[in-house]
């Protein structure tokens, strides 16, 4: 698939399971950012299909870079990541922006199906 991917989470690991599961689906072209700032600059200078976004980073452990990619790019589709599944986060989210929350660790069918889901959306 040609989908380009910005995967933003501050664990290695994390991104390497992502990164599978989305090369799983068919997902081959995904651009890796660890902080805010990373991918912040990123976001700007390329063009994403979809944003995985890692809600706690070490610059950022709130909904701030969601809110400043969102105002750069109201168009953006992003889904929001985090280990943290507390329904106040996740409808905080998905208020200020987000298509989706993942809760980590996840599933690779639901991972997917909402990858899927919101790339196919309008």
């Amino acid at each position: 698939m040609n989908e380009r991917i910005l995967l933003v989470d501050d664990a290695k690991f994390a991104r390497k399971i992502a990164k599978k599961v989305l090369g799983n689906g068919g997902f081959d072209n995904v651009t890796e950012a660890v902080n805010a700032v990373e991918a912040m600059e990123v976001f700007q200078n390329h063009d994403f299909d979809l944003v995985l976004l890692d809600i706690t980073l070490p610059d950022n452990s709130d909904l701030t870079l969601l809110e400043n990619m969102l105002k750069a790019k109201p168009e953006a589709k992003i889904i929001m990541t985090s280990a943290i599944g507390q329904d106040l986060i996740i409808q905080d989210a998905l208020n200020a922006g987000a298509k989706a929350f993942i809760t980590k660790p996840f599933g690779e069918k639901e991972f997917l199906k909402e990858v899927f889901r919101v790339l196919e959306e309008g």
